[in-house]
């Protein structure tokens, strides 16, 4: 049992791109992989496929091993590897979110346990990397327990929930009125019924559709011609169509807002959907989409500081990780029996 015969290979989005990720996992990259397992040269192993990046961790024989995966794959230039306790290090990190988009989110540990446990249970991987996936997801439980980052929520639709939220007391008495029933729409109905919000209506200018959503989010379904009239009985408008011209325009909704009610618009649409001088109008709120943009980026900056505030925890697991290993070396029997455990 030797660090140095670990090693992570892979190709990532910021290799490759999406048609080139495509073809390189159609022409089946793990099959030299599994010859070179059943000829044994490779004692175990891990992968790790998704929409963003195409990883294998591996124990190995020989450095040989590596140069005749790397020679098979093609991409020689671009595959990134790591090896021994920096091979370790970036397992850790993974699981944590450190190379993802959104850093710190939760899809990866989901991925990489989903993934640990498959080729666990086709008795693809060895002892030493049982231990460091294991190591890891446990560490990328700690990580975000610790650091709280999935509070700071970054989806539009969290985002969009979240300055209502700013701007309205006891949201779960409002009446919200939403306009469109495209993804973005769904998205935000899926937040506000998680959350409780009951009173919700919505409309969209082909009404079958929006029926269709009735159902399934328990909400009210008005004519798209009755909107203007509407939005008076509303407290939060949300207006997220695809329309190609304004939808809500301040001269067909004036006469119908009540004297002394706050109202909220956000409009989440491109092109917009909402006429920007309805803000203009007394005891009205407009939020767009650049509103919502401007905290998406301050909550990037603060996820990217909880990165780096909480990164001591993963030296903690390698300091771990060694303790571990240095015990192994010293009674590598005693060790795996006791793995085998």
């Amino acid at each position: 049992m030797d660090l140095k015969n670990i090693f992570v290979i892979g190709l990532s989005y910021n290799e490759l791109n999406t048609s080139e990720r495509e073809k390189f996992i159609q022409n089946n990259p793990e099959e030299i992989i599994k010859e070179l397992k059943e000829k044994e040269e490779i004692i175990g192993y891990v992968g790790l496929v998704t929409c963003l990046r195409i990883e294998f961790y591996l124990e190995v024989k020989q450095v040989k091993n590596i140069e005749s995966i790397l020679k098979n794959w093609g991409y020689k230039n671009k595959i990134y590897i790591y090896r021994g306790v920096e091979a370790i290090e970036y397992i850790f990190k993974i699981s944590c979110g450190y190379y993802s988009v959104i850093k710190g989110e939760d899809q990866i540990l989901s991925q990489i346990k989903k993934s640990y446990l498959n080729f666990l249970e086709n008795k693809k991987t060895s002892k030493i990397l049982n231990v460091i996936f294991n190591k890891a997801i446990e560490l990328g439980k700690t990580f975000r327990t610790k650091s709280k980052i999935s509070h700071n929520a970054l989806s539009l639709e969290a985002l969009s929930y979240k300055i209502i939220k700013k701007y309205v007391e006891n949201i779960e008495n409002r009446k919200i009125l939403i306009l469109g029933i495209g993804d973005l729409a769904k998205s935000i109905l899926y937040v506000l019924v998680k959350d409780e919000i009951k009173n919700i209506t919505i409309t969209n200018r082909t009404k079958h559709k929006a029926l269709e959503m009735k159902e399934t989010f328990n909400v009210n379904v008005i004519d798209f011609e009755n909107k203007d009239e509407e939005v008076s009985k509303a407290d939060i408008i949300i207006s997220v169509t695809s329309a190609p011209h304004l939808v809500l325009k301040k001269k067909n909704i004036e006469k119908y807002l009540q004297k002394g009610k706050d109202y909220i618009f956000l409009d989440l649409a491109v092109p917009r959907d909402i006429e920007e001088s309805i803000g203009h109008l007394e005891n009205v709120t407009l939020i767009n989409i650049d509103h919502i943009w401007d905290i998406y980026n301050s909550n990037i900056k603060k996820r990217n500081k909880i990165m780096e505030n909480y990164e001591y925890l993963i030296g903690n697991q390698i300091e771990n990780f060694k303790k571990w290993y240095n015990f192994c070396t010293r009674g590598e029997k005693k060790c795996l029996l006791e793995l085998e455990d």
